[in-house]
């Protein structure tokens, strides 16, 4: 990889997260006095899931038209301990396991898919050590989710397996000028073949390609009304042609009364075999409470989304490159339709999204969440002859029923414009989804 931060990082991976995992049995034998003091902690949870997607328009210009059919449950369950042998140090580690059954779509009838216990991830594997130089510095090294922010720019970094993992092979390192005041320095680092996961499935990927970055992200609340954050991230790609790049950018989120606001700006710039990247993203949105006395409590949101694509009649690379954002931001159902573009699954870029919506509360212990996006392309790179991606409507009611279980029921219905075939058809997404706390 061009730079050498991902071969140099790669080589260290296994024996940091071990050493991680070595330290938690190190510190279990020390002395009684530590003993005395120290302190287990261990829970986990289940979650289920059944998940239609049916005829999701995809692909591009390059790739051709595609059309996602996918029914299945997924089950993923998770088990934690952590161990803390003194105020200032904590050992934590998590297994995960998911297993799917598809009656239709990728793997339908693959046996090696659907054994229950084909295969388990450590997706949690750190140790935390606070309170050094006087309470200024925080370190947590080892295998973590991290997650800023509204997710436009660090959310997950496993995107192949969708949300049975989020984790990143890192080192943070937080140093809080003052309580409203901090700034994370980041090295990460992820394989496509991950050394740590045991029984390990070669169709079950997590990522395309060896990543790794470098960068800090701040966050600054010591002024009320205006709140901010504000990041750097260098990353590079091995993918065919390698791709290093950095991404600069600042987000505020002002509340006055009963207005809320968000609003994120970011650039980038780099190369990605002989193209210079120059991507753009802007992402701003506005909150109403409405001062109205109803158990509905209802919120309105509007806003725009925007993500750079890239001119084809250019020499350089304008489009968008998610860095580590490739979720479901806007739709579940939308993340399918990134297949056979550049990023792949999820590979949010050459985006217009403006979008209304309305929160409610139905009843004690439920949210209702609807939304409307008008999705436009930036470039005209589909499968079709235009740049509307379609119109967008999506409906969430998700219930609790106790704080250890709960569950939710999305629909989402895709109309489909000219971006992609005349023939193309409306897409839906469908998922009932049950999860317990214990």
């Amino acid at each position: 990889m061009a730079g050498g931060l991902a071969g140099a990082t790669s080589q260290r991976t296994t024996w940091l997260l071990s050493g991680a995992l070595s330290g938690l049995i190190g510190v279990s034998v020390l002395g009684a006095d530590v003993a005395a003091a120290s302190e287990w902690e261990w829970g986990g949870d289940l979650r289920l899931r059944m998940v239609e997607v049916k005829e999701v328009p995809a692909g591009s210009a390059a790739s051709g038209p595609i059309e996602i059919d996918q029914l299945f449950t997924r089950t993923r369950t998770r088990a934690w301990v952590a161990y803390r042998p003194h105020e200032q140090l904590e050992f934590r580690a998590r297994l995960m396991n998911e297993f799917r059954f598809y009656g239709q779509g990728r793997a339908a009838g693959n046996a090696e898919e659907q054994e229950p216990l084909s295969e388990v991830i450590p997706d949690l594997l750190y140790v935390d050590w606070t309170g050094l130089a006087g309470g200024r510095i925080d370190l947590r090294i080892g295998r973590q989710e991290l997650i800023y922010g509204t997710g436009r720019i660090l959310l997950n970094g496993t995107p192949l397996d969708g949300s049975r993992t989020l984790f990143y092979n890192a080192v943070k390192a937080r140093l809080a000028f003052d309580p409203e005041h901090t700034i994370d320095f980041l090295a990460l680092y992820n394989e496509d073949d991950d050394s740590l996961t045991l029984n390990s499935q070669p169709s079950l990927t997590v990522i395309e390609h060896d990543e790794a970055a470098l960068g800090f992200y701040g966050r600054n609340l010591s002024n009320d009304e205006w709140p901010f954050e504000y990041y750097w991230i260098y990353k590079e790609e091995d993918r065919a042609e390698s791709a290093e790049f950095h991404t600069v950018g600042a987000r505020f989120f002002p509340e006055f009364g009963r207005w809320a606001f968000n609003v994120e700006l970011a650039t980038q710039y780099g190369e990605h075999g002989t193209a210079d990247l120059e991507g753009r993203m802007l992402d701003a949105s506005a909150t109403y409470r409405p001062d109205v006395t109803t158990a509905l409590a209802p919120a309105l949101h509007g806003g725009y989304y925007y993500l750079s694509g890239n001119d084809p009649e250019s020499a350089d690379n304008e489009g968008w490159y998610p860095v580590f954002s490739r979720w479901p931001q806007l739709s579940e159902l939308y993340i399918y339709s990134y297949v056979g573009a550049e990023h792949g699954v999820a590979g949010w870029s050459n985006l217009h999204a403006p979008f209304l919506g309305l929160d409610l509360t139905p009843f004690s212990g439920a949210s209702l969440q609807l939304r409307y996006h008008w999705l436009l392309a930036d470039e005209e790179d589909g499968p079709g002859e235009g740049s509307e991606r379609g119109q967008l409507a999506t409906a969430l009611l998700g219930v609790r029923f106790s704080e250890q279980f709960g569950g939710h029921l999305l629909i989402e219905h895709l109309s489909a414009g000219d971006y992609y075939l005349d023939d193309a058809n409306d897409g839906l997404f469908v998922r009932a989804h049950v999860d317990y706390t214990f």
